[in-house]
């Protein structure tokens, strides 16, 4: 039996990388054409290509103010601990009851 020597094995294990490494690149090249044509396609921004890839969050949207003090201009979403302006106090006296409307009334 003629088994092949460590040599021979190696060389070809080194082209069977770099068959690995073009496959891999070829097959890359292909799924970024891919990508291009979605993005024209269907109109995705490169905020939310990088948001799908993982690369930067979604930022989170500030929950609205359900208490309200008009004394000091503060306000709480409910969430979180009670802060210190509305410990000891009725939250019924500081809920936001209804959205504020403008100042300057509209159609005069």
């Amino acid at each position: 039996m003629n088994s092949p020597t460590i040599r021979e094995l190696q060389r070809q294990l080194g082209q069977l990388n770099l068959l690995a490494e073009e496959a891999k690149q070829q097959e890359k090249q292909a799924k970024l054409r891919q990508i291009a044509e979605d993005v024209k396609e269907y109109g995705i921004t490169e905020i939310e290509l990088l948001r799908a890839a993982g690369f930067i969050q979604a930022k989170r949207k500030k929950a609205p103010a359900k208490y309200y003090d008009p004394d000091t201009g503060q306000s709480w979403s409910g969430k979180g601990p009670r802060p210190k302006w509305l410990v000891d106090k009725n939250l019924d006296d500081y809920v936001i009851r209804e959205a504020p409307q403008p100042w300057w009334p509209e159609g005069q």
